[in-house]
């Protein structure tokens, strides 16, 4: 919490009133699984978001993004979101969100800091919904519910045109320190379980390939869309009643009407990446490590083969780790920032990695870096005695 309150008291001349932190959204199989209503393993991970916030006397708002050193400031009397607002654009949709509903704020200093500032949109979209509506039900006794949160953070969508997922703002909000959950994405339903990662047999490492954002993010965001597309046309030409995620590749061969075969590549990972989703949660669940490993190696084939989306230094370090005896799978993983990889191996790896990083820098002039992972909790409001970076 250090950071984000020295940053908010050399910006604006005071300590805040509410410190929020946000942990970041990390989807470990089911990326893709809500165009399929179909299945996605999710947890939280600390490269979130710390906000900071205190109270004006007037009706102006002003935001200082320490992360991406960016200023932006706004009255709250005929607020309303422009097409060139960017980042903003995510702050100012909750107010007029809470506006909507009723609920008249004054101005108020914020302070922004933390790794999903550099986050896709939709990532940071559920992180400043969740934080923001957490802070202030905090700060002014709003007394809104799970349900309240949820409704005012999914209205806010319609204001900033932006996709604020259910299932993200789920996970931020009814998530514990050291779970897992498994959403069944047709009903929002959900279990959860604790951290499966730690202990003699197996332990979970974030490999950060340090690659720049626009590296993968544009391909990434091109699959996604077309794959969301992809899908709906296939959703409109099976037998009424039929469940994509339950479809056959035999059956959406038989009926697939006008869909290219790269767009069947599309639809054949959508489909089975929530098969695997379901799948990896049982092998967790009995605590089977090898078919586990398996999923997530199919789900790293997958995201090459099907998807196509990829880079060279992306495939020199999954190279590298299949050749690694200490480690047992890896696989980029979805958190909304680009080149991020979920290693599975033994407790020691740290130990045996330095030299491929040292490796890797050499030939592609980008650091990464290697962290012990283990899920962190839901988003909530921090403390003065309390020990988190910001």
């Amino acid at each position: 919490m250090y950071r984000v309150l020295i940053h908010h008291k050399n910006e604006y001349g005071e300590e805040p009133e509410v410190v929020v932190d946000v942990p970041g959204v990390m989807t470990i199989l089911g990326a893709y699984s809500d165009y399929c209503s179909g299945y996605a393993l999710m947890c939280t991970n600390d490269q979130g978001l710390r906000l900071a916030i205190s109270r004006r006397q007037d009706g102006t708002v002003k935001v200082y993004n320490h992360t991406i050193q960016d200023r932006k400031k706004f009255q709250l009397v005929g607020l309303k979101c422009k097409a060139d607002d960017k980042w903003i654009s995510t702050v100012k949709a909750i107010f007029l969100a809470l506006q909507h509903d009723g609920i008249v704020l004054p101005g108020m200093d914020i302070s922004i800091t933390g790794r999903t500032a550099h986050s896709d949109y939709d990532t940071l979209s559920a992180a400043v919904a969740a934080g923001f509506l957490i802070g202030f039900n905090e700060l002014f006794n709003l007394r809104l519910g799970l349900n309240d949160m949820l409704r005012i953070a999914h209205a806010s969508n319609a204001y900033s045109n932006g996709s604020c997922k259910l299932r993200d703002l789920l996970t931020l909000f009814i998530i514990k320190k050291k779970e897992l959950v498994l959403f069944d994405l047709e009903n929002y339903s959900y279990r959860t379980m604790e951290n499966p990662f730690d202990n003699d047999q197996i332990t979970s490492y974030i490999l950060d390939c340090g690659i720049p954002k626009n590296i993968l993010y544009e391909e990434e965001r091109k699959v996604f869309q077309k794959t969301r597309e992809t899908m709906e046309a296939l959703r409109k030409i099976v037998p009424k009643g039929m469940r994509l995620r339950d479809i056959s590749m035999r059956e959406v061969r038989y009926r697939k009407g006008g869909i290219s075969e790269e767009c069947m590549r599309y639809v054949n990972f959508t489909i089975s990446e929530s098969h695997r989703a379901l799948k990896a949660w049982d092998a967790l669940m009995n605590k089977d490590r090898t078919h586990f490993c398996k999923l997530l190696m199919e789900q790293q084939d997958g995201i090459s083969e099907d998807l196509e989306v990829t880079c060279p230094e992306v495939e020199w370090l999954i190279k590298r780790n299949s050749e690694n005896p200490h480690i047992y799978a890896s696989s980029l993983i979805a958190m909304g920032l680009s080149g991020h990889i979920l290693v599975v191996g033994g407790n020691d790896l740290l130990s045996h990695y330095r030299d491929r990083m040292e490796e890797y820098e050499h030939i592609f002039d980008f650091h990464a870096s290697l962290r012990h992972f283990s899920p962190t909790g839901g988003v909530r409001i921090l403390h003065d005695d309390e020990d988190s970076i910001g």
